[in-house]
């Protein structure tokens, strides 16, 4: 009979390494394992005046009382970190900090850019809160990109890049607007310039139910498919996103122009005028003076060298958010 031999003895730096590295191998499975954050089923009294306050201050575009805003969101959110709806009103308070930071002018400091971190996070929080929310991708991955850009970081670009693209693909209706918003800033000659196109136009069929409406950008025809309920709510003015009809349509209108297609661009702003809100919209000035400079806007384009030199857009502005939510 053969003597037994310990495996053990075969393989010693097997058994040594396991032994010191006992938390490498456990390490995956105890994450993996834990338990996931689940969604409370009431709201607190502090998130419910948090919540009002963001809302107020968003109706009326005033952006000075996002500090204030952004503390009672936050001491919402550690109160009870399960809340929905308080980390994804703090992830739009970070993001609506960082996207009209125009408004501050030479004031604003180098520590805005930490906004694209936090909005990018409480984003993160509310999807695992909220999975069936399609929207939330669509935001994080807007904010991803955004950390790409600031810290050069190709990797954080990249996964930006694609979680738009598959947030589209689950709600185009709602995130082609969300991606093209985003890419719209990108070089007009670019590839990801030319998607930003692309995607207002998947939006704006998702919306009319037609992909032929791009053939002929009259929407008068479609207005009978107005809703504010369901997945079409997203393609209309709500009572939460009270012109969004006219925001959508002063972005697509840019981003039509800076591609120099100046008979799409006139018909997209037009489009926005179709709103029967429109007259209480406080953006409305811009967009006539839009109109009204078409031509030498699409020229400046065409010409600008760089981004810098380019005419404004809705995105990067001080309405970059209150376009579509300030009453």
């Amino acid at each position: 009979m053969k003597p037994r031999v310990s495996v053990a003895l075969l393989f010693p730096s097997l058994w040594f390494f396991a032994a010191c590295h006992a938390d490498v191998l456990v390490a995956p499975l105890a994450i993996r394992s834990a338990e996931m954050k689940t969604p409370s089923a009431e709201q607190t009294d502090l998130a419910r005046h948090a919540s009002t306050s963001f809302r107020e201050a968003l109706y009326a575009a005033r952006y000075e009382s996002l500090p204030n805003v952004r503390q009672l969101l936050t001491a919402a959110y550690l109160e009870n970190p399960s809340d929905p709806e308080v980390a994804l009103l703090l992830g739009h308070a970070h993001l609506w900090t960082l996207s009209e930071r125009s408004r501050v002018g030479d004031e604003v400091g180098p520590e805005i850019t930490d906004h694209a971190l936090l909005a990018e996070h409480y984003f993160g929080e509310a999807s695992t809160l909220a999975p069936e929310d399609d929207r939330i991708p669509g935001w994080q991955g807007g904010a991803r990109l955004a950390i790409g850009d600031i810290h050069d970081d190709q990797r954080a670009t990249r996964r930006g890049y694609f979680q738009l693209r598959e947030a589209v693909r689950a709600y185009p209706a709602f995130n082609g607007f969300s991606a093209g918003f985003v890419l719209s800033s990108q070089d007009r000659d670019s590839d990801r310039f030319a998607e930003a196109v692309e995607l207002f136009w998947t939006n704006l069929a998702a919306c009319a139910g037609d992909d032929r409406i791009r053939e002929d950008l009259d929407y008068r025809g479609v207005s009978s498919r107005a809703t504010t309920t369901g997945r079409l709510r997203v393609c209309w003015n709500t009572e939460l996103v009270p012109h969004n009809f006219e925001g959508f349509f002063l972005a697509m209108g840019d981003v039509l122009t800076k591609a120099g297609d100046v008979a799409n661009a006139e018909r997209a702003y037009r489009a926005a005028m179709l709103s029967p809100d429109y007259d209480g919209w406080r953006f409305a000035p811009v967009l006539e003076a839009r109109l009204a400079n078409l031509d030498e806007r699409v020229a400046a384009f065409a010409a600008a060298a760089d981004p810098g030199e380019e005419p404004a857009m809705m995105f990067g502005s001080d309405y970059a958010c209150t376009g579509c939510h300030a009453r």
